[in-house]
């Protein structure tokens, strides 16, 4: 084999199934030798090894810290990812109370915006968990996450949700969204895909919330009602902080010697890492997820106002998310259960193919209100999975202690999917005609087409067309 060095960058010649990474930066340098996936031999299926770029020795994959991390994670996602499945039910209230007299397409810029900030602040978050662990950076997002929750009690013109819902609830979210799913991979590796799948049943609280305030509305009002909202957060909030714990000092073991504040400044610096996308798989990956978020942040949003149009109660309408985010539970543990012996990336792609079915043959024909639920149950279950799964995915693909840059990266492209979604979405339904709603669910299901598509082609510079664990 020769090897060719470059800064930053390695090509190797002579078909031998591994590679060399030389990697140099102004704080440290650092060799990685593993397999290649691209390079493997495509009649052998053992030759792919999704745990090659890792020492398991470092990773406990259980124990009593271990799951009391799983647990503390469950209760910080509850406040994040269960106020992201409970969205759609507070713009459902605000759109016909607050918000009456502003158009769909204005009212939408509100949650795309916290859809964006939630996403894209792991770009600050991310670096900062890699290098200084979990705690310092919690507690920030913490703080304005449910502050921001409080503060959208108490809105009532468009430019205070903005504020408060669009802009501080969804960062104090965003901080969080990284390091609670990062430091679950601190703690698992062979386990890895069961463990999250645990951790991000958290968003059951998606369940929970919109039946609370839907019973809450008509007793306590919007305002009563959303602080009780923001006061269980913080609740949740406290218990994650008091469990979650990282290992960034075994897993780092390697960096002890260097200034943290010099590696932080190095990593801002590389703060959104586009070299990443020099690798395939990743650069696939990070765009079928852009796809599919864009897909998935329309449906999620826009399928409690569809029921208004097909002259449906609100009641329903509330009903409905619910009926989707209950079966996201089973979503978020079964097919991460599975990916732990099949393959994450196959799950995976099982899942987009089974998203894009239930749009097409299902919710666009609409046979019935009860087919209406029935498509809201079969969504909400790949939904789930696949906010379960992705950060499996992109962890599979990068080493542990890069995962919160690299994480942080990929949903930051994501994250602009998500600000320009739901307004192109609502160009589509202006006018609130079951017409204009199907030209809305055609537009989503092609985009979560193109989405599987670039998950596929990941999955094939991986380890080819072959059936194999991928």
């Amino acid at each position: 084999m020769e090897k060719i060095h470059t800064h930053n960058s390695t090509r190797t010649t002579g078909n031998t199934g591994h590679f060399t990474i030389y990697e140099e930066n102004p704080v440290y340098k650092k060799e990685i030798t593993q397999k290649s996936p691209l390079q493997a031999d495509d009649s052998d299926s053992t030759s792919y090894d999704a745990f090659g770029h890792e020492n398991e020795d470092n990773f406990p994959d259980g124990g009593l810290r271990a799951w009391l991390v799983v647990v503390g994670v469950f209760a910080g996602l509850m406040t994040g990812l269960g106020v992201m499945d409970t969205m759609s039910s507070i713009q459902l209230y605000v759109s016909k109370h607050q918000l009456v007299n502003e158009k769909i397409s204005t009212i939408s810029w509100t949650f795309s915006l916290y859809m964006f900030t939630n996403l894209s602040m792991g770009v600050i978050s991310g670096p900062i968990f890699d290098i200084y662990g979990i705690k310092k950076i919690l507690i920030i997002g913490m703080i304005l996450n449910c502050g921001g929750l409080y503060a959208t009690a108490f809105s009532t013109k468009l430019w205070h949700f903005i504020l408060s819902f669009g802009i501080c609830t969804g960062t104090g979210s965003g901080i969080m969204l990284t390091p609670l799913v990062g430091v679950v991979n601190h703690w698992f590796l062979k386990r890895r895909g069961w463990a999250n799948g645990i951790a991000g049943t958290g968003a059951v609280s998606g369940v929970y919330f919109p039946i609370m305030l839907r019973s809450l509305y008509p007793k306590l009002g919007y305002t009563k009602s959303m602080v009780i909202l923001a006061s269980i957060c913080v609740i949740l909030s406290i218990i994650s902080l008091l469990l979650v714990k990282d290992r960034c000092e075994t897993l780092h073991a390697e960096n002890s010697n260097l200034d943290k504040r010099e590696r932080l400044i190095d990593a801002f610096k590389h703060m959104v890492n586009f070299k990443n996308f020099k690798e395939r798989r990743y650069l696939y990956l990070t765009l079928g997820m852009f796809f599919d978020e864009f897909s998935t942040i329309l449906v999620i949003t826009y399928i409690a106002t569809y029921g208004t149009v097909r002259n449906l109660s609100e009641s329903t309408g509330y009903l409905t998310v619910t009926i989707m985010n209950a079966a996201g539970i089973l979503g978020k543990i079964l097919p991460l259960f599975l990916s732990d012996y099949i393959g994450r990336f196959n799950v995976m792609i099982m899942i987009a193919v089974f998203m894009v079915i239930s749009i097409f043959a299902i919710w666009l024909p609409y046979y019935s209100e009860a087919g209406y639920f029935i498509f809201a149950a079969f969504y909400g279950f790949g939904f789930g999975a696949t906010i379960a799964i992705t950060p499996v995915l992109i962890a599979q693909i990068s080493p542990t202690k890069e995962f919160g840059s690299r994480f942080a990266t990929s949903y930051f492209i994501v994250a602009f999917g998500n600000l320009i979604a739901m307004p192109i979405g609502s160009q589509f339904i202006n006018e609130e005609t079951v017409t204009n709603y199907n030209h809305m669910i055609i537009f989503a299901g092609a985009t979560m087409v193109i989405g599987s598509c670039f998950i596929i082609s990941s999955r094939v510079s991986i380890v080819g067309w072959r059936w194999c664990y991928a």
